[in-house]
């Protein structure tokens, strides 16, 4: 059975232990698309950070009332914590539950992310932790800056340098959507080869 790919990023508030979800997508190898963000979170935990948040991450959200989409080919939404975990949930139901010849669940769902320290933790969180994510999802996020350096590629690299200009999705970089959705293309590139 074939692995699903689906690539995650997230927006956060800072790069500490409580950090609070500003928005986050998740782009799959077919291109279906889920995007959040979120309307509870709290930004004095940005501490010093707060400005370049407010400017780089906030200033390129981009979900109004008119793009909201429930569609599970692309789901677009705002909402709180609550609201948005069960969305996500029920994006994810459509990739399915695979089981072995022993009725045991398959988790056939590879999640990837560029360094994905806070947006692997934050994921899980929305599900009460990593041992209360779906079941399809493996409990392993697979890095695409590990990937690169394995290629020989500068892990460092901007991600958007790593694709000709014309492979560039719409949008700004900060936005979780298209840093997701770069990722997944980066992804297909070098991980082919």
């Amino acid at each position: 059975m074939d692995k699903i790919k689906i690539f995650l990023d997230t927006e956060f508030t800072s790069l500490q232990k409580n950090a609070d979800l500003i928005s986050l997508a998740l782009v799959s190898e077919d291109g279906k698309e889920f995007y959040a963000e979120f309307t509870d979170y709290n930004l004095t935990k940005a501490g010093n950070d707060k400005q370049w948040i407010v400017q780089n991450v906030i200033g390129n959200l981009i979900l109004t009332k008119d793009n909201e989409s429930r569609n599970l080919d692309k789901m677009y939404i705002r909402g709180n914590r609550s609201e948005i975990t069960s969305a996500l949930r029920n994006w994810l139901n459509q990739f399915g539950i695979r089981k072995d010849d022993g009725g045991n669940i398959i988790p056939h769902i590879r999640i990837w992310a560029d360094v994905p320290h806070y947006d692997w933790v934050l994921f899980c969180e929305l599900f009460g932790g990593a041992r209360k994510i779906p079941p399809q999802i493996h409990y392993m996020v697979m890095d695409l800056a590990t990937l690169l350096f394995c290629k020989g590629i500068k892990p460092d690299t901007p991600r958007i340098e790593l694709l000709p200009h014309n492979e560039l999705p719409e949008g700004v970089q900060h936005n979780a959507l298209f840093d997701a959705r770069v990722g997944m293309r980066v992804l297909k590139k070098y991980l082919e080869r």
